[in-house]
């Protein structure tokens, strides 16, 4: 094998596990994006970033929480 077809190769592989990372974070970001409650945290994170949305945020997180918590009830209710 030559020098060139060494770095060739290397090339191919650092290509493949870019695209392999990239597929990954795109992967968790769907899955993040696909939770409602998470996609509230994320936009109350967000806000709490920022001072004068502090009260905004926590109300969101509030709002986050109950409505988790509210779903995890109900998904006990019908299995029992």
């Amino acid at each position: 094998m030559t020098e060139l077809e060494q770095l060739r190769q290397r090339r191919e592989l650092v290509i493949l596990a870019a695209e392999l990372q990239r597929a990954t974070v795109v992967r968790r970001l769907e899955r993040i994006q696909a939770n409602p409650a998470k996609r509230v945290l994320g936009i109350a994170a967000n806000a709490v970033s920022r001072p004068l949305m502090i009260k905004l945020g926590s109300a969101a997180v509030t709002f986050a929480v109950r409505a988790y918590r509210k779903k995890r009830s109900t998904r006990k209710k019908l299995k029992h």
